[in-house]
């Protein structure tokens, strides 16, 4: 067995050890417990579980998906979020090797991963990974590029909250409150750490991509339940023009078209927004997430 084959699978490893203590670190931030103490239990019936209950993926089949104890099911998050860590970890030996920026990255993801399932279960975001996540994305600027590097590094904290400051605030004067929570300002801060000044931009641009194919649906499907057919009506068309501009007719009359299916759409959307009842914020954390993802393994 070679060198690199040897490390892959103890990479693997303990990608899934760390994957079981990240579900710990999950559910006891949520609860408000200390991470330490006491020691793995139940959540349901609260029994301490025997060593043999916390063995990464292995445990949830043997127990077929039930606890030991009160025989009620165990949540799908926990083998879900020991496999995901194991690919992640996997992914990161495969990209970078046995190399310092290995190790960041590893941290990174792990920090990710963690608001991230917070964010989508109780829209809820511990602003201190956030703060960890920064502080080692300086870190890791000032051992690869020193003292410029680590500029460059702040640069980016600056900016991925002013920017993510701005976008959450220009919901004042659409819907009359913040867009975005403000944890969402820590991590874009976060992630302009990591990626610097001269890339955060691009990473908060693709951010709102990922946000989009995701929210926009939702959107669409919440106003045609509602009976807005305008909005609906107008962002099939504006859609399928911009597709026959972009493959057909690329010409002044459909950029014209265009650009009134388009105003016709942003008014709706707006006055959607401001009779809306119900505004709360949607987790923003996971495009983020994601985006740091492309950026960290392809885009960069």
């Amino acid at each position: 067995m070679s060198l690199y084959t040897y490390c892959f699978i103890w990479v693997c490893v303990l990608g899934l050890c760390l994957g079981s203590f990240y579900n710990v670190v999950i559910l006891r931030s949520l609860s408000g417990e200390s991470i330490v103490f006491p020691p793995s239990k139940c959540p349901k019936c609260g029994n301490k579980l025997y060593w043999w209950h916390n063995i990464p993926i292995l445990s949830f089949l043997i127990l077929r998906g039930k606890c030991y104890f009160c025989k009620e099911k165990i949540s799908i998050q926990y083998p879900l979020i020991e496999f995901v860590t194991m690919v992640l970890f996997a992914l990161s030996y495969w990209k970078f090797g046995l190399e310092i920026k290995t190790v960041f990255v590893l941290f990174w993801l792990s920090c990710l991963l963690i608001m991230t399932v917070t964010d989508l279960k109780e829209k809820l975001v511990d602003c201190n990974i956030a703060i960890a996540l920064g502080i080692s994305g300086v870190i890791y600027a000032f051992i690869i590029s020193g003292w410029h590097g680590a500029l460059h590094s702040i640069l980016g904290i600056v900016a991925g909250v002013v920017i993510m400051e701005l976008i959450a605030r220009s919901g004042f004067i659409v819907a009359g409150t913040r867009a975005m929570g403000e944890a969402d300002s820590y991590v874009a801060g976060a992630l302009g750490a990591m990626f610097g000044i001269f890339s955060i931009v691009k990473v908060l641009l693709c951010s709102l991509v990922v946000s989009a194919i995701f929210t926009v649906p939702i959107f669409l499907y919440n106003r045609f339940k509602s009976g807005d057919v305008l909005t609906c009506v107008s962002a099939v068309l504006f859609s399928i023009c911009v597709i026959l501009f972009e493959i057909v007719w690329q010409n002044i009359f459909m950029l014209i078209l265009i650009a009134i299916l388009g105003a016709i759409l942003v008014y709706s959307v707006l006055k959607g927004i401001r009779n809306s009842e119900n505004r709360n914020y949607l987790p923003y954390v996971p495009a983020l997430s994601v985006a740091a993802l492309l950026f960290i393994f392809f885009l960069n």
